[in-house]
């Protein structure tokens, strides 16, 4: 993923709304796995220069709320839609700089998997993938001071 802007600071994620996939339920998204994501895609992009615990960065903190998790109960082809709350919050003065709703979309189709618990999961997946992506390319698009 490229960002216009790469920004000097620290940054923090947290993640709230998720939930843990039961082992008799759908698949869903948690909240640490969705925080990782977000993590490891700020990490690869280069987006912040350092990405600290949650609540230890000194320049900002990111905080994305799960809203809606939209899943078929089946098909052949399985779109999954998710809705997310991304607030960028400078640390030093609590105040918002970027904050916007994210709605994403992805279908995985019967090519994709035999099996439709395996389609959900990576539409499950590719939706996050995509959240994640737009937002980030949002921040990225950001001037930080």
């Amino acid at each position: 993923m490229e960002v216009a802007n790469k920004h000097a600071g620290s940054v923090s994620v947290n993640v709230t709304g998720g939930a843990e996939t039961s082992s008799m339920g759908a698949s869903k998204i948690g909240n640490t796995e969705f925080a990782d994501a977000i993590s490891s895609s700020i990490t690869q992009s280069g987006l912040f220069a350092k990405l600290a615990a949650t609540g230890q960065a000194d320049d900002y903190h990111l905080d994305v709320m799960l809203v809606r998790l939209d899943q078929p109960m089946f098909g052949f082809s399985m779109t999954v839609t998710i809705e997310s709350n991304w607030v960028l919050t400078r640390v030093s003065d609590k105040t918002v700089v970027w904050q916007k709703a994210v709605i994403s979309t992805y279908t995985a189709k019967a090519g994709d998997a035999f099996a439709g618990t395996t389609r959900l999961r990576l539409a499950n997946e590719g939706a996050a993938r995509v959240n994640i992506k737009d937002a980030l390319t949002q921040i990225g698009a950001l001037t930080l001071h």
